[in-house]
């Protein structure tokens, strides 16, 4: 949605908007911005307690939330299952995580803000610090088939040579330079990198969908299901945003790179190159 869009519908009864702010190095970094300015009538959801359920021994850092809690806090929101939902964040991919998750529980009106936060306040749009009260409303939870998949999943999938895994890090973490959160280094063998913040220009706003077809070309004409990763299953959603904008559908591995790596048999690799599908 383009911000003046979003600017003349709100305060509107069918619409709710959410500010999906967060940093992994300051997790309650995002609320804090949020309670000093955010967008009127705009709720807070925040990354770990929100839009994930608690890690565990497997399943990623940042595994998708109880499906009943989730509905339960859109729906004190006053989200119904007509409304229009608008994420944002400020850039740092959280909202496209929003975006994916109340899409995948039913909701049919989802949409991220085009440039996000830093558009919207660079333009001197209004913003409050007034948190909106409880509004009621009423989500069910209706999960959308065929749009995730498991580790198992994965490994067959690369095994039989039948899945295009799409790693959506950055470059240095797909190649094993870098890892500055998980305990191995490198990507899923077999994997090609996209990384997630190439879907946008560098004023923050998304690429349009026949830009994002020519990054993805390699994409289209492969003839296999897709699944995108990144470390935990949150920014993969913004690759995820870009391919529909592509017209190419995809579906998300959640537990991501951090669920792989729990796993000490699974092998790992770096450099460049895909590596080899064969596991």
């Amino acid at each position: 949605m383009q911000p003046d869009d979003l600017a003349a519908r709100l305060g509107q009864d069918e619409l709710a908007v959410f500010d999906c702010r967060f940093q992994l190095s300051d997790p309650e970094a995002g609320e804090r911005a949020y309670r000093e300015a955010h967008i009127p009538g705009a709720y807070y959801l925040h990354l770990d307690r929100d839009l994930s359920s608690p890690p565990r021994e497997h399943g990623g850092r940042h595994p998708l939330p109880d499906w009943n809690r989730f509905a339960a806090r859109l729906s004190a929101c006053g989200v119904r299952p007509q409304s229009t939902v608008v994420v944002y964040d400020a850039g740092e991919g959280m909202a496209a995580r929003a975006w994916w998750l109340m899409r995948h529980i039913g909701l049919a009106d989802v949409r991220i803000l085009d440039g996000g936060w830093k558009r919207w306040t660079r333009e001197n749009r209004p913003v409050t610090p007034e948190v909106p009260e409880s509004r009621p409303g009423g989500v069910e939870v209706r999960l959308r088939d065929g749009e995730t998949v498991d580790v198992d999943e994965v490994r067959r999938g690369l095994r039989e040579g039948s899945l295009v895994l799409v790693d959506a890090r950055s470059p240095e973490r797909y190649r094993g330079d870098v890892e500055p959160i998980d305990p191995k280094a490198g990507h899923i063998p077999g994997a090609l990198n996209h990384p997630w913040e190439r879907g946008l220009k560098e004023d923050g706003t998304w690429r349009s969908p026949e830009e994002q077809r020519a990054r993805f070309a390699d994409l289209a004409k492969c003839g296999k299901p897709i699944a995108v990763y990144c470390g935990s299953g949150v920014t993969a959603c913004s690759t995820l945003f870009a391919l529909e904008l592509a017209g190419i559908p995809a579906k998300l591995y959640p537990g991501s790179w951090s669920d792989w790596v729990s796993y000490p048999e699974n092998p790992v690799a770096t450099g460049d190159e895909p590596g080899a599908w064969a596991l």
